[in-house]
């Protein structure tokens, strides 16, 4: 049985929301001081009452899933690395576990898969991540998400087909930083797209993981980097990839015959612009309007930002 403290584990401080300089009204902010957390910013609590995710199959690609820890968090899963060996024990329970984690918050009924897939050597990772992909349609699984990192052209070339394959068979993909068009791509708050990334599809309220890793944490809050300060609170922004994939399970449980393209465009449609310590969000996804659209008793979605 997973414990209560699952739910509490990655809270972090958000300041609400603000009018920008362009004179748009955001959303109504909550109250000063109030703790924001993603939960709240996507009205999941409210969306738990129509859906858990029951009846969905949901596939982590990544690794250190610490399974024989947290047997409970998983329905199966399957090593794609031929001939690498699985992690030492000692890190055994780490990034895999973290998403998984993550993910059964939001899709609580949803069953996990955890899928190794991920070693330094990029030419088998992808490969293992092709297969992975294949297992998935065969398997059929509902959705598919990965979080560690881009890739090259020439990984590109290969992964990409096996992505179209994919969306085709009716998986849903959420890649983070991965641009292909057929892909759900989530991401932060803020900054602005890279040279060569399209925007996001949906923007996800990120949060740390100092329950986990508290000494990581605060040397990472303590460095003088450019680039970990760039992104500070944000740290943890691969926790987009779990949080969409468990949006997209809540929606499958609801209507388990809609397909990627889809799920895809209500959840964009019903997202709203948003700011967070002056970090505009175009696409702040609101789960629970997006499902009740689905079942029919919500508005039809409205698209708030223009593209």
């Amino acid at each position: 049985m997973r414990t209560a403290a699952a739910f509490f584990c990655f809270f972090i401080l958000a300041i609400p929301a603000t009018e920008q300089a362009t004179g748009q009204q955001l959303p109504a902010p909550p109250s000063a001081g109030s703790n924001d957390t993603y939960f709240t910013i996507h009205n999941v609590l409210p969306a738990h009452q129509v859906t858990l995710g029951a009846g969905t199959r949901v596939g982590i690609l990544d690794r250190s899933f610490g399974m024989h820890a947290h047997p409970e968090l998983y329905a199966g899963g399957e090593n794609f690395l031929d001939g690498v060996p699985t992690p030492e024990e000692g890190m055994e329970t780490h990034h895999g576990y973290w998403m998984a984690l993550a993910l059964s918050e939001i899709a609580p009924q949803a069953e996990i898969y955890a899928l190794e897939t991920q070693t330094d050597d990029e030419e088998a990772q992808v490969e293992a991540m092709v297969r992975a992909l294949d297992w998935a349609v065969e398997h059929e699984l509902d959705v598919v998400t990965y979080c560690a990192g881009s890739f090259s052209e020439a990984a590109r070339e290969v992964l990409d087909p096996a992505v179209e394959r994919t969306v085709e068979a009716g998986v849903v993909v959420v890649f983070v930083d991965y641009p292909h068009p057929m892909n759900l791509l989530p991401a932060g708050f803020g900054p602005p797209a890279e040279d060569g990334l399209r925007d996001p599809d949906l923007n996800i309220f990120s949060y740390d993981c100092t329950t986990l890793f508290a000494d990581q944490f605060v040397a990472l809050m303590n460095s003088d980097d450019d680039g970990i300060q760039k992104y500070r609170p944000f740290l943890a922004r691969a926790s987009a990839g779990p949080v969409t994939a468990g949006f997209v399970a809540m929606l499958r449980s609801v209507d388990p015959e809609m397909s990627p393209a889809k799920i895809k465009r209500i959840l964009r449609e019903t997202s709203r612009p948003m700011a967070y310590r002056g970090r505009l969000a175009a696409r702040v996804a609101d789960v629970f309007a997006a499902v009740t659209n689905v079942v029919g008793v919500g508005p039809e979605p409205q698209d708030w930002v223009t593209d």
